[in-house]
C-alpha cells in the first residue's frame, strides 16, 4: 500500500507537543475488559494506517488544514487498576483537545476521570453514543468492565442531568433504576426511529448547551452491525452512518473538549468498513471544531 497523504490526513505535526497543536491523539490498545469478542486492541494501529489514505477535508468541504495533530502514540495497558490512573494523569494535563482511540469501552474510564479533573467546578457534559448504557456498577466481577464506564463517570462527579445517551437499545437489570428513575437524558434507538435524528439532535444540543465543556464518547456499536460489523458486542437495529454524521454536525457551537472512539475490532471485519467508519467520525468531529472556531472568530 502506498500512502496518499501523511499521518492524520496531513494534519499530524512531527515532533510536536500538545501545547502547539489543536488535538492530541492517543491510542489505548486494550480489550482485556471486553465481555464478548476481542479485537479492539488492534484498532489504533488500523485507524492510524488508513488516515494516510484520506484528505484533510470533511464531506461538506470544510478544510481542516488550519488544525493540527500531535499523536503521542499508544499507551499499553498491563494492569488497568494502576495504568488507567496513569493515563488519566496524562489526559488531565493536556492543553488541547484529546482524541482517544480504543480499545474496549473501559478505556474511557480514565478519560472521564481526567475530563472531570480538567473541568473541575464546571459543568461537564457527556454525549454517550452507544448501543449500551454501560451503567452497571460491576460486571463479570469487575468495576472497570466496559459495561461499568458511565457508572464510574457518575462516581467521579459527572451529573446525571448533564449526560445524554443516544442510540441505546440493550439493557442490564442493574441499570434500570438509573435509566427509569434517574435524571439522565436517554434517547434510545426506538425513539430515534420514531422521531427522527433531527429532533433528537435538537434535544441533545439543548441539554448540552447548558454545560461548560462537552466530551463525546462514541462506541462504534451505536451503528447498526450492517454498517459496522467489526465490534465486540453488536446490537441489531442501530443508527445509520448518516444519522451519526447528522448528530455530530448538529453539535456546532457546543464547547466540545474531547472525543473517544471505542470498540472497533478490526479482526471481526475483514472489509475494514468499521475502521473507516471510526475515521469518518474522527474527521467529521474535527470539522465541527473547525467550523465552530471559524464562527467564533467572526
Amino acid at each position: 500500500m502506498s500512502d496518499t497523504h501523511k499521518l492524520w490526513a496531513d494534519l499530524h505535526v512531527p515532533n510536536s507537543q500538545p501545547k502547539d497543536t489543536t488535538f492530541t491523539v492517543m491510542g489505548i490498545p486494550f480489550d482485556g475488559l471486553a465481555s464478548a469478542r476481542k479485537g479492539a486492541a488492534q484498532a489504533p494501529s488500523h485507524i492510524r494506517r488508513w488516515t494516510h489514505q484520506i484528505s484533510p477535508f470533511t464531506e461538506d468541504r470544510t478544510c481542516l488544514t488550519d488544525l493540527s495533530v500531535c499523536d503521542l502514540g499508544d499507551f499499553p495497558i498491563n494492569d488497568p487498576a494502576t495504568d488507567y490512573d496513569a493515563i488519566a494523569e496524562v489526559i488531565a494535563k493536556l492543553p488541547n483537545i484529546p482524541v482517544i482511540l480504543g480499545g474496549d469501552h473501559s478505556i474511557a474510564i480514565p478519560i472521564l476521570k481526567a475530563q472531570r479533573q480538567r473541568y473541575a467546578n464546571k459543568r461537564l457534559g457527556i454525549l454517550w453514543v452507544d448501543a449500551h448504557p454501560d451503567l452497571c456498577d460491576e460486571f463479570n466481577g469487575s468495576r472497570l468492565s466496559h459495561a461499568t464506564v458511565l457508572r464510574r463517570g457518575l462516581d467521579y462527579g459527572i451529573q446525571q442531568k448533564d449526560i445524554c445517551l443516544v442510540a441505546v437499545r440493550s439493557w442490564e437489570m442493574q441499570e434500570m433504576d438509573l435509566i427509569e428513575n434517574g435524571k439522565l437524558n436517554v434517547y434510545p434507538m426506538p425513539m430515534i426511529a420514531d422521531l427522527g435524528i433531527e429532533k433528537i439532535a435538537h434535544k441533545v444540543w439543548r441539554h448540552l448547551s447548558k454545560c461548560d465543556a462537552v466530551h463525546i464518547s462514541l462506541d462504534i456499536d451505536c451503528l447498526d452491525p450492517a454498517a459496522a460489523p467489526g465490534t465486540g458486542t453488536p446490537e441489531p437495529g442501530g443508527m445509520t452512518m448518516r444519522e451519526v454524521l447528522h448528530l455530530l454536525k448538529s453539535l456546532e457551537g457546543l464547547p466540545l473538549v474531547g472525543l473517544d472512539v471505542v470498540e472497533v475490532a478490526p479482526p471481526l471485519d475483514p472489509s475494514e468498513s468499521t475502521v473507516f467508519a471510526a475515521i469518518k467520525v474522527i474527521m467529521e468531529f474535527m470539522g465541527v471544531i473547525a467550523r465552530s472556531r471559524k464562527q467564533q472568530s467572526k
